[in-house]
């Protein structure tokens, strides 16, 4: 298909579509709002519905309100109206037009199932099923309420139930397009990939004219890397229904799959012209352009995305990621782009949201290091938590980047001269203070510079592979990874280095870890709604490809991208041991490359180890090493910011620690003393304890049993 030629095809079919619309009802929909006065309540009503079908839920809710308003105890109306705030996520308010309805129609079916419906999206599961099994009892074939306890399996993660349900109902109305359909779903997800076939081919023999079916033959097509015939059902849904902006999505990530940019290029552009404010649209499109090298068009279409939806953390993410790669640091458009993260901070700051905050601070620093409200601010956090030589380093770059003011008429300077000229004299005088009381700090009285240090501890491959369905970003594993190992870089160095690559599969990864060494590799996964998101990390074992660790991530809400990416750093933080380096020794007092901003307090207790001697274990988690490699025992007795010194024990009869040998964390004093480390230190250090194992699934991550990208298709079938 040459350039252009796929979105005449669409504007063809959109056209062609609405005009049958028109011929059919015999009225245009302007024509019909012009004469709202005249018409009658059923007649308004037979015009929502005209929009309901076409999914214009807002269009449809305003006609059913205009036919209440000519009978207010028009029934059917009132439930009409329920239904598109369900569709529209007013789901309280969707129970308040339901009980309107039963007010002047009594309890029906249909009512009770639809309110438990609501129920499910406010997390009100015992109430909807109960419904649910109420109405199967007055009405034993009703398929709304077999439907309604479906999806409450799929909630729980049970498959195998929803499947019996759905095939309980199809043993009712062997037909229904919403059973084949939610059953060619679910077997695609237990495997059964034949069987799915199968409940796919009956819905398109019996339902020829129903776009979701074909746009579910289509994704299922795609599933299989069967794109030819993916591309071939999505364009027959757009044909029977050139309205359906959903096959046009996917019909977008099929090209995206297929590597075909300037046909997603296309149909961005095609649906962005009949509503631009699909931010997805925008995203998509921002992905095709990134791909064929078009940079500057990429920043710029993302950049319109993100003034449409600015919460959109993915395409933001990915936007960022672009920056990051293809603008120069001197760039002045990221005095503007870093100032989202600047204010983002701000909120949270007050709200003490302590990792979120340092987050936000960050990021902004990583697109513009000069930004001086965001290092100063950082540099605050860094002081309020005892990082005083952090906080130095930081004050010490302001200052380097603040031109000394100049007063043109020093006989009446401005007040902006005299503001600018009293701030610059506070940094220098606080500048000038630290460096005093630091005169003789652990670094300086060994003689090294322990921001130079190369810290690096863990060496760890984040691979992720395509996945094609239809969520609202394509490539979530590879923003997510990226933007996870921006994640890991800590206050002043990287204890945790982390390297994303696509792959192919769990051999292509173990392969790639194995020939670079690495610790470990992760294979990450995501998967989306327009409400929630989910994250899965499986860790092997880079020496022996052995599974070592899972995590499960699932956030909803606001910011859950990024709330997402800080819970597995910090999981992943906590199945890492705590490894240090002997820098230095005099006598038995030894010099290490770990202090406070790791974590590291007074009392620590540490196992030295041979240089090279340890290795990851072959199973599960953690470092192993023979008794003969043990040298001694290390007890930390001073920590500074970077490093720490210790005092040398149970060497044995030959003392044989040299520098460079390995430390292993084996004893940290109670937690809640007096020697706790602080939040800040943990936010990108190892915390893994040798003697213990952590739980892959804490606290609400315990409910990811749930499939919210296969419950949300199904939800959406009519």
């Amino acid at each position: 298909m040459k350039k252009n030629n796929l979105a005449v095809l669409c504007v063809s079919i959109a056209l062609l579509s609405s005009n049958v619309f028109a011929q059919v009802n015999g009225f245009s929909k302007t024509t019909a709002f012009e004469q709202n006065s005249k018409l009658s309540a059923s007649q308004l009503y037979q015009i929502g519905m005209d929009f309901y079908a076409d999914k214009n839920w807002w269009q449809a809710s305003e006609k059913f309100q205009e036919a209440l308003q000519k009978n207010n105890a028009y029934a059917d109306a009132w439930y009409m109206l329920a239904k598109c705030s369900y569709e529209m996520n007013q789901f309280d308010l969707c129970t308040e037009y339901v009980s309107k309805a039963q007010h002047y129609a009594g309890e029906k079916p249909e009512y009770l199932n639809l309110t438990a419906f609501s129920y499910i999206s406010t997390g009100k599961i015992k109430e909807a099923e109960l419904l649910f099994n109420t109405v199967l009892k007055k009405y034993p074939n009703d398929i709304e309420a077999r439907f309604g306890l479906a999806e409450l399996d799929l909630f729980n993660g049970k498959l195998s139930g929803a499947e019996a349900l759905y095939k309980d109902a199809l043993k009712r109305q062997s037909s229904n397009v919403k059973a084949l359909l939610s059953l060619a779903l679910v077997s695609t997800e237990l495997g059964k990939h034949d069987l799915a076939r199968n409940y796919i081919n009956k819905a398109l023999q019996s339902h020829a004219n129903n776009e979701e079916v074909y746009y579910i033959a289509s994704y299922l097509s795609a599933m299989r890397g069967d794109y030819s015939e993916a591309e071939r059902k999505a364009l027959m849904a757009v044909q029977v229904n050139g309205n359906y902006d959903s096959a046009y999505e996917l019909l977008g990530t099929i090209y995206y799959a297929q590597k075909r940019y300037q046909d997603v290029i296309d149909i961005a552009d095609f649906r962005i012209s009949r509503n631009r404010d699909l931010t997805q649209a925008w995203f998509m499109k921002g992905l095709a352009q990134e791909k064929l090298g078009q940079f500057e068009d990429s920043l710029s279409t993302w950049e319109t995305g993100l003034e449409i939806d600015p919460t959109d953390e993915i395409m933001r993410a990915a936007f960022e990621l672009s920056i990051l790669s293809h603008t120069r640091i001197e760039d002045p458009r990221r005095k503007a782009w870093a100032m989202y993260h600047v204010r983002k901070g701000q909120e949270y700051q007050k709200k003490y949201l302590g990792p979120q905050v340092r987050y936000e601070y960050q990021t902004a620093l990583k697109i513009n290091p000069k930004n001086k409200t965001a290092r100063s601010a950082f540099a605050e956090l860094l002081y309020n938590d005892g990082f005083n030589e952090n906080y130095l380093e930081q004050l010490k770059f302001v200052k380097e980047n603040t031109p000394e003011p100049v007063i043109k008429n020093k006989d009446k300077p401005t007040d902006a001269e005299v503001n600018r000229q009293i701030r610059y004299i506070r940094l220098s005088d606080t500048v000038e203070g630290f460096e005093s009381l630091m005169s003789n700090t652990m670094a300086q009285r060994w003689d090294i510079n322990p921001f130079y240090l190369d810290k690096t501890r863990w060496n760890i491959g984040i691979y992720y592979m395509e996945k094609i369905e239809p969520m609202y970003h394509c490539d979530i594993a590879r923003i997510a990874s990226n933007t996870l190992r921006l994640m890991f870089q800590g206050i002043a160095s990287t204890n945790v280095r982390l390297y994303p690559e696509e792959v192919s599969g769990y051999a292509d990864a173990y392969k790639k870890a194995h020939d670079k060494k690495l610790d470990y590799f992760i294979i990450l996964t995501g998967d989306e709604t327009d409400r929630d998101v989910k994250i899965d990390a499986v860790v092997y074992s880079g020496r022996t490809g052995t599974k070592s660790q899972s995590f499960s991530i699932y956030r909803t809400g606001n910011d859950r991208f990024s709330n997402a990416l800080l819970r597995l750093r910090k999981d992943i933080l906590e199945i890492l041991p705590v490894r240090a380096r002997i820098l230095n020794r005099n006598l038995n007092e030894m010099l290490i490359d770990i202090g406070k901003s790791e974590g590291m307090v007074k009392g620590a207790e540490f196992a030295v180890v041979r240089k090279g001697a340890m290795k990851t274990s072959d199973n599960g988690v953690g470092l192993v090493y023979t008794d003969k490699d043990m040298l001694g025992k290390v007890t930390v007795t001073k920590t500074s910011e970077e490093i720490s010194e210790g005092i040398l024990s149970d060497t044995g009869f030959y003392d044989r620690v040299n520098s460079n040998d390995e430390l292993i964390l084996i004893k940290m004093p109670e937690k809640g003393s007096k020697n706790s480390p602080s939040e800040t230190a943990l936010d990108t250090s190892p915390q893994g304890d040798q003697q213990k194992k952590v739980s892959p699934l804490k606290g609400a991550d315990l409910e990811i049993s749930r499939t919210p990208s296969l419950i949300k298709m199904i939800k959406e079938l009519n």
